[in-house]
């Protein structure tokens, strides 16, 4: 019964992929093609004329009847046929991968520290943005982001004013977010199956670092970012698609709120000492459109 229904499947998907279908107009013209996509006012097809390949397409209104795999055999090499699909309104994109922070480090810091800062520009992000598309090439949605970046020195150690020194550890824990309103913009191949995107979004940015400096201190903060992205899709099924995504975040901590596990205060931090939460993200991601 397995191989049956194995056999009947094969047979079924080679019938469908390269049997060619028939499209009868209402001037009473038949025309031997493949059928890419039906909406509601149009039919998109592909048909061979003289030795050529041609992508056209015929209002519902002109057509008086279509019918699918109605020749066993197709002329049309399926390479050559055209996804005309743009009624996929709905992206989801899940993305995770490298990033590096762009804030410059202080001056003046010894090898050992400018050591500590270069690590710590380092992390990794992880998130995902869904999008509508009111028109092919433009949408709107939201995103969600989140980045990471750890590091850590042992047998540091603190100059008292009474003297002496005090020994320890340094480290930071740092997470950032961003989750704000996205605008889309997308430009589709010839063949309509991959396309670029470039999306703009303005929003919240949260700032959380668990740090150790001998003792253990939490900062937080928040702010307005700002994000770029600029991906490729590549399609990999009717709805599936892998993308490549270069993103640029901006933005700006100028207040930040410091708990060292007795007391809380907040510090206004000076024009030169704010915390640059700027970075570039480099992403692989799963896409799924609808």
């Amino acid at each position: 019964m397995r191989q049956v229904f194995i056999i009947t499947l094969l047979i079924f998907i080679s019938k469908s992929i390269f049997s060619q279908d028939l499209i009868v107009t209402n001037d009473g013209d038949s025309i031997n093609c493949k059928i890419t996509t039906v909406e509601a006012d149009r039919v998109y097809f592909t048909f061979k004329h003289n030795d050529e390949i041609r992508n056209t397409l015929l209002p519902q209104s002109d057509i008086k009847t279509h019918q699918l795999n109605y020749f066993p055999t197709s002329e049309v090499p399926t390479d050559n046929l055209v996804d005309n699909n743009n009624s996929q309104r709905l992206r989801f994109a899940f993305n995770v991968g490298y990033s590096r922070l762009t804030a410059g480090a202080p001056e003046g810091l010894s090898n050992d520290f400018a050591g500590y800062i270069k690590d710590l520009k380092n992390g990794f992000h992880f998130g995902g943005d869904l999008t509508y598309y009111f028109k092919e090439q433009f949408g709107v949605g939201a995103k969600c982001y989140f980045f990471k970046t750890t590091t850590s020195s042992v047998n540091i150690y603190v100059e008292q004013e009474a003297g002496g020194r005090v020994y320890g550890k340094m480290s930071d824990d740092i997470t950032t977010s961003f989750i704000g309103p996205m605008f889309s913009t997308r430009y589709f191949d010839k063949k309509k199956r991959n396309a670029l995107y470039i999306n703009y979004s303005l929003g919240y940015m949260g700032y959380s670092n668990n740090a150790v400096f001998i003792n253990n201190y939490k900062y937080t903060g928040n702010t307005i970012g700002l994000s770029i992205d600029v991906g490729y899709d590549i399609k990999v099924s009717e709805k599936a698609s892998v993308g490549f995504q270069i993103s640029f975040i901006a933005g700006t901590l100028s207040r930040i709120k410091v708990d060292n596990g007795v007391t809380t205060q907040t510090v206004e931090l000076e024009k030169n000492k704010r915390e640059g939460l700027g970075r570039i993200d480099l992403s692989i991601g799963f896409r799924f459109n609808q």
